[in-house]
């Protein structure tokens, strides 16, 4: 008996993923994902809820997690549901619901961020190299050159 169970779902990381190791040496990594959904009470408003969904990740997944997800960024998430029960200390039976990951991409390019180590004057030229427009000389061989 063949059976289907995938879920794609895109929203914003929550906290960094934290990663564990299993007795085995598996590592595993768990994060939650923010996803958005527009509230079906009203249509015609733009009023929308947050899905807070726990993700898993295993082995090189979740060492890529590790590595490269941070809290805010937007990802696509491709995986499998999975419902785990347990029973809670008071004796009632729980159930989770979480995504097994399978792939991971991001969905925003990387924004470049200033390292914290260079003085903020480096990225600036000083005011004599500053050449104000219509005090360069242009030459018309150049126009036809590319700029680098």
């Amino acid at each position: 008996m063949s059976y289907f169970n995938r879920v794609i779902l895109v929203g914003r990381i929550t906290r960094d993923p934290e990663i564990r190791f299993t007795t085995s040496g598996r590592s595993v990594a768990n994060f939650n994902l923010a996803v958005n959904r527009p509230t079906r009470q009203d249509v015609s408003e733009d009023q929308q809820t947050t899905d807070f969904i726990r993700i898993v990740a295993f082995n090189k997944l979740a060492d890529f997690a590790k590595t490269y997800l941070k809290k805010g960024q937007l990802i696509l998430v491709e995986g499998e549901l999975r419902l785990q029960k347990w029973q809670a200390k008071d004796g009632t039976n729980r159930t989770t619901a979480e995504i097994w990951a399978r792939d991971i991409r991001f969905m925003e390019k990387k924004v470049f961020e200033e390292p914290e180590f260079l003085p903020k004057e480096s990225f600036y030229p000083k005011e004599e190299e500053i050449v104000e427009p219509g005090e360069q000389e242009i030459d018309e061989e150049d126009l036809d050159k590319p700029p680098f």
